[in-house]
């Protein structure tokens, strides 16, 4: 073997390690937007099912963003049954140009994947900002309810002069029985001594 034969082998072999890599990063790439979109809708699915939905705009974000990733994998799978149809063509000799099918469903995948993305990035930072603020109103709650407490502790020192009020009453009520009693009693004392005078006199 001369060395021109040697030479074209190794150009012959290069272009095929070539074209076997360009063949493989394009499926790779297609199948990890497959994977990605899929597991996106899951995701999203997996937030709405678990934590729900507190507004209309978590809604429409949410919708946005699985009706992106749903174009994204169907874009992927309709590129899978193109690229069959295409190699096809090439092998027959039918077609020796781009495909325009393929180079718009690149597209559509390209866009439809990355407002996916987007949109998803949007309920992550909404979700987080929403779970700082409910959390900051929780301890505002919780603040204004100790500060209530200590409030009506407070008010109970004004209690304080009607108990002592209430107290002196029973006071004078047992001092004005004693001097009733008293009274009565001497009352009797004198009536007893006039009886007994009037007695002596006889």
């Amino acid at each position: 073997m001369t060395q021109e034969e040697i030479d074209e082998q190794e150009r012959i072999e290069y272009y095929a390690a070539s074209v076997t890599a360009w063949f493989n990063s394009s499926l790779e790439y297609s199948k990890s937007i497959l994977t990605l979109s899929a597991g996106g809708i899951g995701i999203l699915i997996t937030l709405i099912t678990t934590f729900g939905l507190d507004s209309a705009e978590a809604l429409v974000l949410h919708c946005f963003a699985i009706i992106c990733f749903l174009i994204a994998l169907i874009s992927t799978l309709i590129v899978f049954q193109q690229n069959k149809t295409y190699i096809e063509e090439i092998q027959s000799g039918k077609n020796t140009s781009n495909d325009p099918v393929l180079s718009i469903l690149d597209v559509i995948v390209l866009w439809a994947f990355g407002l996916g993305v987007v949109f998803t990035a949007i309920i992550g930072i909404s979700t987080a900002i929403h779970s700082y603020t409910t959390k900051e109103k929780i301890m505002a709650n919780e603040t204004r309810s100790k500060v209530g407490t200590m409030d009506s502790f407070n008010r109970a020192a004004a209690l304080q002069p009607a108990t002592r009020a209430t107290n002196s009453q029973p006071q004078t009520d047992s001092s004005s029985t004693g001097a009733s009693t008293t009274t009565s009693s001497s009352t009797k004392t004198g009536n007893t001594n006039t009886q007994n005078q009037s007695v002596e006199k006889k």
